[in-house]
C-alpha cells in the first residue's frame, strides 16, 4: 500500500504567500542572483522599499504559485531556471529596470577584472605600515614616502583607467582604502506585467536615444503639419508665413501690383526685357546698344597694352622747343 508523500508545512506557507503577492501586484520581474552577493541584495531591497518587495524562492515553488493564481502564460515559465530572485511589484517594468540601472551598486575588484571607472590612489595616508607593501608600490610605479611608520601616496595616481584590466597586486591595496571600481547589477531574464511578457534584454531602454527619437518625432511631426497646413496652435505662424511668401510670388508672376510686389514685378520685367533684347539684337535694331562680355575684355585688353607705350614715350621736338620758348619769354 502506497503512502501519500506529506508536503512540508514551510511549503505550503511559501506557495501560498507567493501566490497572495502575485495576486495582490499587477506583475513581478525574474532576475538571477547566480554569484550575486547577498549584501547587495540586500541594498536593491532596501532601495526599492515601498515600491516592490524581493523574495528569494524555489522555482518549482513559484511555477506551482502561477498555477494557483490563475496564470497560465508559459512563455514566463521558461525563465525560472537556476537561482532567482523575484520582485514582485505594480510598477511598469520599464520604470523598475530604469532605476535599478540608475542607482550603480559597487563591489571591490578582482584581479583581472575590467575598471568601469577610472581606478585612483589619492595621495595621502594610506594607513598601510611601511614593509613589504612598499615593494607593490614601487612595481606599479607609485610615488610613496613613508610618515611615522606608514606608507603615504604622494601624489594621486590612475591605477587602471576606465574598460583596462585592474592589476592583482592592487586589489588588496584597492579594500583597504574602500575604493570600488567595478559596478554590479541583477542580470534581469524577464518580466511580465498585466498578462505580457518582457525580456530582460528588451527591458532595457537607453533614455539618450529614446529622448533623441521623441525630438525626431516632434520635429517631423511638426514639418509634416506644416507642408499640410494643419491648422494647430504651435505651426500657425509659419504656415501663414509660408502662405504669405508663396501669394506674393504668384502675384508677382501674374503682374499683380500691390505695394509687396512692385519690386519684384520691375526686377522680374527689367531681366526679361534685358533677355530678350539680347536674343534678337542681331535681327532687329532696337535702337539701343548692348555691351558685348568679350568686346569689352578686348577693348579694355588693348588699353591695358598701349599704355606702357605711350609712358615709355619721351617729349616730342615740338613739346620741348615750346618748354624753352616759355623759358626765355
Amino acid at each position: 500500500m502506497m503512502t501519500e508523500k506529506k508536503i512540508p508545512k514551510w511549503k505550503l506557507e511559501e506557495v501560498n504567500e507567493l501566490e497572495k503577492l502575485l495576486k495582490e501586484n499587477k506583475g513581478f520581474i525574474i532576475a538571477s542572483v547566480e554569484s550575486f552577493p547577498a549584501d547587495k541584495l540586500h541594498d536593491i531591497r532596501r532601495r526599492l522599499r515601498g515600491r516592490a518587495l524581493l523574495k528569494v524562492t524555489k522555482n518549482s515553488l513559484m511555477d506551482i504559485a502561477l498555477e494557483e493564481a490563475g496564470i497560465k502564460n508559459e512563455e514566463i515559465r521558461k525563465y525560472l531556471t537556476g537561482p532567482n530572485v523575484i520582485i514582485f511589484t505594480s510598477e511598469n517594468p520599464f520604470l523598475l529596470d530604469l532605476e535599478l540601472s540608475k542607482n550603480k551598486l559597487r563591489k571591490f575588484a578582482v584581479g583581472g577584472e575590467n575598471a568601469d571607472e577610472d581606478v585612483i590612489l589619492p595621495a595621502g595616508d594610506t594607513g598601510i605600515a611601511a614593509g613589504p607593501m612598499l615593494s607593490v608600490f614601487g612595481k606599479l610605479k607609485i610615488q610613496t614616502k613613508v610618515q611615522d611608520g606608514k606608507i603615504h601616496i604622494a601624489k594621486d595616481t590612475v591605477i587602471a583607467k576606465k574598460g583596462e584590466k585592474i592589476p592583482q597586486e592592487i586589489t588588496p591595496i584597492l579594500q583597504k582604502l574602500g575604493i570600488q571600481p567595478v559596478y554590479i547589477q541583477l542580470k534581469i531574464k524577464g518580466a511580465y506585467y498585466e498578462d505580457i511578457v518582457i525580456n530582460g534584454e528588451n527591458l532595457h531602454l537607453n533614455i539618450d536615444d529614446y529622448r533623441m527619437n521623441v525630438i525626431s518625432a516632434h520635429l517631423f511631426g511638426k514639418q509634416l503639419a506644416v507642408e499640410i497646413s494643419y491648422p494647430a496652435p504651435e505651426v500657425l505662424d509659419e504656415i501663414i508665413l509660408i502662405d504669405v511668401r508663396r501669394a506674393i510670388s504668384l502675384a508677382s508672376e501674374l503682374g499683380y501690383v500691390t505695394p509687396e510686389t512692385v519690386r519684384p514685378i520691375l526686377v522680374n520685367s527689367a531681366v526679361r526685357a534685358m533677355v530678350l533684347a539680347s536674343s534678337i539684337s542681331n535681327k532687329v535694331d532696337l535702337g539701343i546698344e548692348l555691351a558685348k562680355p568679350q568686346e569689352k575684355k578686348e577693348e579694355k585688353k588693348e588699353e591695358q597694352e598701349k599704355k606702357p607705350e605711350e609712358e615709355k614715350k619721351g617729349p616730342s621736338e615740338e613739346e620741348i622747343a615750346g618748354g624753352l620758348a616759355s623759358l626765355f619769354g
